[in-house]
């Protein structure tokens, strides 16, 4: 399906986040095609980065990824819904965008316009973009033997959330992926999975 040909930074004692990451950046190039057209200007490299983690969540920061307000959405993985209703995620999805292109994006996307100087409709936004990247991926995951999985509901956060997020907090890794639009820095991606079956 895709010619994606990812620089790898990392040890390579996670095989399987890797094969992972890369299904998730061909679903993000393929979601960015079919819904506005918009293509990628280079393929993303993939960067292996340490979890770090205080009382069982992950932290992150959108000001590490952007020099500017950052809107961020995270949405979890569960491997069903019983696992889904005790909050133990097999895995997350953390999407960054400035606050700057979220506006710019979504009409690109041909949501219309938003009111960029609207906090809430702009995190709205920027969730919405999150869960239309996890739902091509949980399809892609599907079509390449992976069992299904359930998507939480997204949550979203400017710069950074106080109380980090919720992971699989058996995993110590996480796959950082940028994304180049026009030549620019315009979304970057960090999964994290625990072992999904195959069938």
């Amino acid at each position: 399906m895709s010619n994606f040909k990812p620089t790898l930074y990392f040890d390579g004692s996670n095989q399987e986040l890797f094969s992972l990451s890369s299904i998730l950046v061909s679903s993000v190039k393929k979601m960015l095609i079919q819904k506005g057209d918009i293509h990628l200007s280079k393929d993303p490299d993939v960067c292996e980065k340490e979890i770090v983690q205080f009382a069982h969540r992950m932290r992150i920061d959108g000001l590490e990824k952007f020099n500017g307000r950052t809107l961020i959405a995270v949405l979890n993985f569960y491997i069903d819904k019983e696992h889904m209703g005790h909050e133990k995620a097999i895995g997350a999805l953390i999407v960054y965008i400035p606050e700057d292109f979220i506006a710019r994006l979504m009409w690109l996307l041909d949501y219309g316009r938003i009111d960029e100087d609207d906090e809430e409709e702009t995190l709205d936004a920027c969730g919405t973009v999150t869960n239309l990247i996890a739902g091509y991926f949980v399809k892609e995951l599907s079509g390449h033997g992976y069992s299904h999985l359930e998507m939480g509901h997204f949550t979203t956060f400017v710069n950074s959330p106080l109380n980090g997020v919720e992971f699989h907090s058996e995993e110590g890794f996480k796959h950082e992926m940028a994304v180049f639009i026009r030549d620019e820095k315009r979304m970057v991606l960090e999964l994290t999975m625990g072992h999904l079956k195959r069938y």
